[in-house]
């Protein structure tokens, strides 16, 4: 990637671009827009995620800058979308000059591990991008919070990671840590430094400034880990720690 380059804290604004980018160029290949040839909502998660991050390396990523940007959809890319991967060069920022890009390499997600640790495989991952849960911690009347048989409050945070990593086909998490940030740039840098909302486009989410964990599996799992609101544009990524 050359040209004005944003820190990962904006990592969903420039995935929302790319998005448009590649919607236009596939003709509104449905993997890219997410619904079907009728407009409605793809079932599940099999369509687009567009990952951000920041790997840093002499004279790159060394301030907090996006480095690369990992495309990947379970649903997999057939000619038209390929093509629209190739032929993406450039998007444009709404206040500045563009980000020109570079297509690296198109396989299967084993085929990067080593090279991306958003692709890796491993039993620890811990948060890169915030964590925005699509529900709101359930209480009683009275305010007393409701838990359930492990004794964790309904639809707070943590239950609602289980929640979506059960969904994700992931095995049951044998611990959550949290984590208050990243590192970005030499410096730890908190959650609510992140653009967590969309410009456009639907989604549900709760309210605050998002949250980070560090998962450990049962048995390693590969990447990509993501989920929450914005999953599909960078939001509630995990990289792997390599135990």
């Amino acid at each position: 990637m050359t040209g004005t380059v944003a820190p990962l804290t904006e990592a969903l604004p420039l995935a929302e671009r790319i998005h448009l980018a590649l919607v236009s160029l596939s003709d509104g290949a449905a993997v890219f827009t997410g619904c079907d040839c009728c407009g409605s909502p793809l079932q599940g998660h099999g369509h687009a995620h567009i990952l951000c991050e920041c790997c840093p390396s002499p004279g790159q990523g060394e301030h907090g800058e996006i480095t690369h940007i990992t495309v990947y959809a379970l649903s997999g890319f057939g000619p038209q979308e390929q093509a629209a991967l190739q032929g993406l060069g450039r998007v444009w920022g709404p206040d500045g000059p563009g980000v020109e890009l570079a297509l690296q390499g198109l396989g299967r997600p084993e085929d990067f591990v080593g090279k991306s640790l958003l692709l890796a495989r491993s039993r620890s991952w811990v948060s890169r991008t915030p964590f925005l849960p699509t529900r709101h911690p359930k209480r009683t009347r009275a305010g007393v919070a409701k838990v359930d048989a492990t004794g964790l409050q309904i639809d707070s945070p943590e239950h609602e990671l289980r929640r979506l990593l059960g969904l994700g086909g992931f095995p049951e998490p044998i611990a959550l840590e949290p984590v208050a940030g990243t590192r970005l740039g030499g410096r730890e840098v908190a959650w609510e430094s992140f653009s967590c909302r969309r410009s456009e486009g639907g989604g549900r989410r709760a309210t605050g400034d998002g949250c980070g964990f560090r998962v450990l599996f049962p048995e390693a799992v590969h990447g990509p880990v993501a989920v929450g609101y914005g999953a599909h544009f960078g939001m509630g990524g995990f990289r792997a720690e390599m135990v």
